[in-house]
């Protein structure tokens, strides 16, 4: 299944009228490309936004969280019909909507975006932030094409001050990146343990894939070939603080040795030329 392609968008909007969804705009770029619809789905990983609640009251499958007094619910064929119906609009792309009530003030993208892997239906996975919109022609084709080569493949992100972030670029990103789900489930996901700090998701994800890299050498690209503009300012920006950044630090050094993992010194995975091609 090299040319299918499961697309996971990590969503979350409040119950604001600062701004319209942001999450229109990406799946309009979609869209656009008019991909044959057997070749590719969109699964929605809900983090907690306000509008979807109705979905808790029809729901295809509710999973209760281990050690915790939630649940996760996933909308499908006639649950997601029907709570299409009453929201916004319908892509018929759009195969599984995975939410998580907001019931904790924390950022639980790591968890939603677990579960959305298990029931992606394809090997090749592309992850979005629902912020980032498409600014490239046939972001997906190009994916799947590259995937022919490369098992990870990070793409080119415009800011809102229309800068891009070059390849030399110290920062990690969880939007915009593409990787094979063997490879992803290998080193065991995205860290659910960042529900703790609302921080650090990208960049355990990063520490975990370089260490993997290292002993197994799969294929990782840079390209421009797939770029987003990043629309609008992280809104789970508000669970986090500047306190925890001491003892996330910590836990960093705690799992991976880490002395400090915003430092490309001292966390390698940010040195994107020790393991990752320039293709641009």
């Amino acid at each position: 299944m090299k040319n299918k392609i499961s697309i996971i968008i990590s969503h979350y909007y409040p119950d604001t009228k600062d701004f319209k969804n942001p999450l229109l705009e990406t799946l309009k770029s979609i869209d656009k490309e008019n991909l044959d619809p057997k070749n590719f789905e969109v699964i929605i990983a809900d983090d907690g936004s306000h509008y979807s609640k109705s979905i808790i009251d029809n729901y295809s499958k509710k999973i209760k969280i281990k050690n915790d007094s939630r649940s996760i619910y996933l909308a499908e064929n006639e649950s997601l019909n029907h709570f299409f119906k009453k929201k916004f609009v319908q892509y018929d792309f759009i195969k599984k909507w995975i939410y998580l009530p907001k019931l904790k003030s924390c950022m639980s993208k790591s968890r939603v975006l677990n579960y959305a892997v298990k029931k992606s239906s394809f090997e090749n996975l592309l992850f979005l932030d629902d912020d980032n919109y498409f600014i490239s022609d046939n972001s997906i084709a190009h994916t799947m094409q590259l995937f022919n080569d490369y098992n990870f493949i990070v793409g080119q992100i415009k800011d809102n001050n229309g800068r891009l972030r070059k390849f030399t670029s110290n920062r990690v990103q969880g939007t915009t990146i593409a990787i094979n789900k063997k490879i992803l489930l290998d080193v065991g996901g995205f860290g659910e343990w960042t529900e703790e700090f609302s921080c650090g998701i990208d960049s355990d994800l990063w520490i975990k894939l370089f260490n993997h890299y290292k002993h197994n050498q799969f294929n990782a690209c840079f390209t421009n070939k797939i770029s987003t503009f990043d629309s609008h300012s992280k809104r789970w920006g508000k669970y986090t603080s500047l306190f925890k950044d001491f003892k996330l630090k910590k836990k960093f050094f705690e799992l991976y040795s880490c002395k400090n993992y915003k430092s490309k010194i001292h966390n390698e995975s940010r040195n994107k030329i020790l393991w990752i091609k320039n293709i641009i």
